[in-house]
């Protein structure tokens, strides 16, 4: 019997008393399948996974005379899988190794051509290429040239067979089957994380993505083997499942999924939350999703309505069509008044994109009502995306650098650093408007959605017709102008890792010992580093406002509202009083049923319970525990006098 192993070496997460890691489902369908087939039951045994960043001395010893090693590939693992494949072709000259998944391309430069250790890629869908490749092993005399999504050498040349996009939906599942078994039986402290996939394929083509190629038609898996992985998934406790659809909510039996979980939740208490890709056509549908999940607690972030670019040409540039902002607040209007969280995406980098087009975008949303959270992402050249495409490439200027991959929340000690390719300019936006932009939106999201700032940028907006991009510009701008200050701290920190990202020599993630040993990613470096000096961040930002011919009455009364509605380490129950209607005020602009500011005494009560008295554990449950990222204060009365 020949000897498979399959990597899919994901990062561990870790907490204060947690070790967490997702269970390897893309290569757990492979062996699934492959495993149906008689002629591999007669020729294979499966021996283990290898499902995290083992060192790769210890991978290396675990494998016992190995004949076949898959590997799946994508941007956090392809170093790891490439040192260790070569390790296993210097020890195991007899042993065929292949790679798939997203990092895999084929054609001019593929792997074939880089990688003289690795025998076969298997591009796109793999089931049936890697079962059809074990069989094939099996003859005298293999025949690669009719096993599609197959790459291999023949005479030394690379041969690339065409990708073809499966039709079926019978595949077992790597759960059902018990391949994971032995995963739990030997890890029985960490915490096993699950992707779950409903359906297959995306119908879009957006530049930026690797997901949705050539227009694929949906494939829709058997809702029995569905349900069957739910109930399997919440026996086996199961507390965070990723799914792994590109559109859910497209189908009308995704509201019969989600009615699924909840009786599930219910019945055994697990999952705990769920994080879902949601479909971008059927907004209706997808609210009463959301609705759902929220009602019975399973929302990891709430529900994404995401925009990318609210820029026309780079719109037309990256294949994509958003909707328009009026529908955008409608649609807003609707979550809020189910208190359905809702955050919107963007990316920074897209071809036609600048500075200024970037910023007002963030401006656009936020005057059009999305003050829960806007997130911004780096945009990656992924390899199998059409924005990869040489000819786009040019076309559009782009300009990009390989960096360390860098993973926020874990304590890895890995001997292998990934990379992945950032856009850091086109022929739109420089470099180091790059940095600019996204100093901005870290700026943005820490001090308005996290809310150091918030309530002081809707009252500029409201009362002096600021823009909110032009005011948080102007917080960066001021802090230019006073390099002692707490904004020009985190301004330095926060310049200095974007311009190492384009010197291809990235520093490190945010770390501060006040909140622990954990790093934080940098769109919460600015509200982490400013938190707890924020008394003297107010002090330091009285004269901008003053500069808008804020009152310095409003003035003190505003910037202690702000800081009263912060969650604080340990200010549990307690109340403040005002002279103005800032609460209901505020919250009439974000609940889009507006409210007169007036004179009007009151006092604002707080009632929180457990609020930690720590950094430490105040930074893990507010900032990062917390489903939804709040660092609010709930009010629970306001009494006017």
């Amino acid at each position: 019997m020949k000897n498979i192993y399959m990597v899919q070496a994901s990062n561990t997460y870790s907490g204060q008393n947690f070790k967490a890691a997702y269970l390897p489902y893309a290569v757990g369908l492979l062996v699934a399948n492959a495993f149906t087939n008689e002629t591999v039951k007669l020729n294979y045994e499966f021996k283990r996974f290898i499902f995290i960043r083992e060192k790769i001395e210890n991978a290396l010893a675990s494998l016992e005379n190995p004949a076949v090693v898959g590997f799946s590939n994508y941007v956090w693992n392809t170093k790891y899988n490439l040192t260790l494949a070569e390790k296993i072709k210097e020890k195991y000259p007899d042993c065929v190794i292949v790679f798939g998944g997203h990092n895999v391309a084929g054609g001019e430069n593929s792997f074939l051509d880089r990688y003289a250790f690795i025998d076969y890629l298997i591009r796109g869908e793999g089931e049936d290429a890697f079962c059809s490749l074990l069989c094939e092993l099996c003859k005298e005399k293999p025949d690669f040239s009719s096993v599609s999504n197959l790459s291999y050498r023949r005479d030394g040349k690379a041969i690339h067979n065409p990708v073809e996009t499966l039709t079926r939906i019978d595949y077992p599942s790597p759960y059902l089957t018990g391949l994971f078994d032995s995963i739990y039986e030997e890890n029985p402290d960490m915490q096993l994380d699950a992707i779950l996939e409903t359906s297959r394929g995306c119908p879009n083509s957006c530049a930026y993505c690797d997901w949705g190629c050539n227009n694929q038609k949906i494939k829709r898996f058997p809702i029995e083997r569905i349900y069957a992985e739910i109930d399997w998934l919440a026996e086996h406790k199961t507390k965070f499942i990723w799914g792994a659809d590109a559109n859910f909510g497209a189908f009308e039996r995704d509201l019969d999924i989600v009615d699924y979980f909840v009786g599930v939740r219910e019945k055994t208490g697990y999952p705990e939350r769920l994080r879902i890709n949601y479909a971008k056509a059927n907004p209706l549908r997808v609210f009463e999703i959301n609705k759902q999940l929220e009602q019975h607690n399973l929302t990891k972030q709430g529900a994404t309505i995401s925009f990318q670019s609210l820029n026309p040409e780079t719109l037309e540039n990256i294949g994509r069509r958003n909707m328009n902002l009026e529908s955008f607040s409608e649609l807003l209007s609707l979550y809020r008044k189910e208190g359905i969280t809702v955050y919107s995406e963007l990316i920074v980098g897209l071809p036609g994109e600048t500075y200024e087009s970037f910023c007002n975008g963030i401006g656009k949303l936020l005057a059009a009502g999305q003050h829960r959270l806007i997130t911004t992402y780096m945009c990656v050249l992924l390899p199998n995306s059409p924005m990869a495409d040489p000819d786009y490439v040019e076309k559009h200027g782009i300009i990009t650098v390989e960096v360390p991959f860098l993973v926020a929340h874990t304590n890895d000690e890995d001997d292998v650093v990934e990379t992945t390719s950032y856009i850091i300019g086109t022929d739109t936006m420089s470099p180091e408007d790059w940095i600019k932009a996204n100093i901005f939106t870290c700026f943005e999201e820490s001090y308005h959605h996290f809310g150091i700032l918030k309530f002081i940028a809707i009252y500029l907006f409201t009362k002096f017709n600021i823009p909110y991009e032009k005011f948080y510009n102007d917080v960066i701008n001021s802090s230019l102008e006073n390099k002692n200050s707490v904004a020009y701290s985190a301004y330095r920190k926060l310049y200095d890792y974007y311009k190492s990202i384009t010197e291809s020599e990235p520093i490190s993630l945010y770390q501060n010992d006040i909140f622990g040993e954990l790093s934080w990613s940098n769109n919460l470096l600015a509200f982490l580093d400013t938190i707890y000096r924020i008394d003297t961040f107010y002090d330091e930002i009285r004269p901008l406002l003053q500069g808008y011919g804020v009152p310095d009455s409003i003035i003190d009364e505003l910037i202690r509202y702000q800081k009263t509605v912060l969650k604080l380490p340990g200010r549990n129950n307690f109340s403040e009083d005002f002279s103005c209607n800032w609460h209901h005020y505020f919250k009439g602009v974000i609940e889009d049923c507006p409210v007169e500011l007036e004179e009007k005494p009151n006092t604002v009560k707080v009632m929180n319970k457990s609020v930690p008295y720590n950094w430490k554990e105040w930074a893990l449950e507010s900032v990062w525990f917390n489903k939804n990222g709040i660092t609010f204060n709930p009010v629970v009365k306001v009494e006017y006098k």
